[in-house]
C-alpha cells in the first residue's frame, strides 16, 4: 500500500510549527514515505471567510487533502482522531443540540476518510509509541482550555472521570450503539421514505413522533432541519386540512408542497 504523507503548516506557533514539520519529516524520511509539504496564511483566509481560526485551519488542510485525493487518484484519506477525540464530538455535538447523526460522532470510514486509530484511546497509542520507540510531539495550544474541545478535552472529561471512572469507555460503547441506531433509521429512510415522492396525511397523524417522521421525509428529498420544523409547525399549529393545502417549501432542486392527501415532493 503506497502512502502519501500530506504536513500543513500554519505558521501559528512560531518555532514550535517549524518542529512539528521537521518531526514530520524525519518520520517520513525514516519509513520511506511521500512527503508533501503545504504552507499557509491562516489570518488572511481567516479574515476572508470571517471565521474562527480552528476552522480556518480546518477547512484549509481539508481542501488540500481533498486536492491530493482527486490528483493522485488515492482511496482515501486518513487521518489520525482517536476513540478521545469522538467522546469529545459527542460533548459538543449534544450541547449543540444534535441529534442521533451528531451524537453518533465520527465514522471510521465514510467512503472519503477513513480514520484508523478511532477504536484506540489516547493513551493506547501513546504506549504503542513508547513501546516502539518512537517519539511525538505536543502541539502547545492543546494543553489551553480556551478552544471548546480543548476545554472538554483538559477539564470537563477529567473532572467527570473523578465520579464515574472508566466514563471514555462507556461513552465510546454508547456512540457504537449510537451508530447502530443510525444505519437503521437511515434504512427505514432509503427504503420506506426517500423511494416515495408522497407522506400521507393520516402517517403524519399516527406516527408516533410527527416531526421525526416529516424530517426524515423532508431531508430525503433535500430539505434542512429548519424547513422540516416549519412544516411541522405548520402542520401542528393551522388547525385543520383545510388551512395548509397549498402551502410549500423549497427542498432540494424542487418543492415540498401540502394537498388534502399529504406531503408532496415535486421535482
Amino acid at each position: 500500500m503506497e502512502v502519501i504523507a500530506i504536513h500543513c503548516n500554519f505558521h501559528l506557533r512560531g518555532d514550535e510549527s517549524m518542529r512539528d514539520q521537521h518531526a514530520v519529516e524525519s518520520l517520513c524520511h525514516r519509513n520511506g514515505v511521500l512527503l508533501k509539504k503545504v504552507d499557509f496564511d491562516v489570518e488572511a483566509f481567516r479574515e476572508n471567510k470571517n471565521i474562527s481560526i480552528e476552522m480556518a485551519c480546518r477547512d484549509l488542510r481539508y481542501d488540500v487533502f481533498r486536492k491530493e485525493l482527486h490528483d493522485s487518484g488515492a482511496d482515501r484519506i486518513a487521518v489520525a482522531h482517536n476513540a478521545d477525540d469522538n467522546v469529545e464530538t459527542l460533548f459538543l455535538n449534544l450541547f449543540r443540540g444534535s441529534g442521533v447523526t451528531g451524537l453518533r460522532g465520527m465514522l471510521p470510514d465514510t467512503g472519503e476518510l477513513i480514520r484508523p486509530l478511532l477504536c484506540f484511546p489516547r493513551k493506547e497509542i501513546e504506549a504503542y509509541l513508547s513501546e516502539k520507540g518512537e517519539e511525538y510531539v505536543v502541539d502547545s495550544t492543546n494543553l489551553v482550555s480556551d478552544y471548546r474541545r480543548n476545554f472538554l478535552r483538559n477539564e470537563i472529561i477529567p473532572l467527570i472521570e473523578t465520579r464515574w471512572p472508566g466514563v471514555r469507555k462507556t461513552i465510546s460503547t454508547t456512540i457504537k450503539n449510537l451508530q447502530g441506531e443510525e444505519r437503521v433509521l437511515k434504512w427505514v429512510q432509503d427504503e420506506l421514505i426517500a423511494e416515495a415522492d408522497f407522506l400521507s396525511m393520516q402517517s403524519i397523524f399516527d406516527a408516533p413522533d410527527r416531526f421525526w417522521l416529516i424530517y426524515r421525509f423532508a431531508s430525503a428529498h433535500g430539505a434542512t432541519r429548519d424547513i422540516a420544523l416549519e412544516i411541522f409547525d405548520v402542520f401542528e399549529k393551522k388547525g385543520g386540512q383545510q388551512t395548509i393545502v397549498g402551502k410549500s417549501w423549497k427542498s432540494g432542486q424542487g418543492r415540498l408542497v401540502f394537498s388534502m392527501k399529504g406531503l408532496n415532493y415535486m421535482a
